[in-house]
């Protein structure tokens, strides 16, 4: 049995997925897999790195908002457009990363 094998087969147990989809595996070594339905990944929350990953998605998300609370009227103008574009942004170079990765 090849070690693909094995992570397939650890993918495939139901016991591995809880009901809302989450994927929980702790003798999977893999950070993200294939979402067992729909399109993308999931993290394995198991793993590790898993809740670091989660929280820095937080920090990110929030990070504009906390930078505008702080700078108030002070802000120049342009840190707005900044602000909505820094998460896009970030989203869409892990999407870019995840699909090349991949192929």
């Amino acid at each position: 049995m090849t070690a693909q094998d094995t992570l397939d087969r650890l993918w495939s147990d139901p016991v591995n997925w809880k009901q809302s989809g989450v994927y929980h595996c702790a003798a999977d070594p893999r950070l993200m897999v294939l979402k067992r339905e729909g399109v993308g990944y999931t993290i394995n929350t198991a793993h590790p790195r898993s809740w670091a990953l989660l929280g820095g998605l937080v920090v990110v998300s929030l990070a504009p908002l906390f930078l505008h609370l702080a700078l108030g009227r002070r802000a120049p103008s342009w840190l707005l457009l900044v602000m909505l574009l820094w998460p896009i942004a970030i989203a869409v170079i892990t999407l870019v990363w995840l699909g090349r990765r991949d192929s």
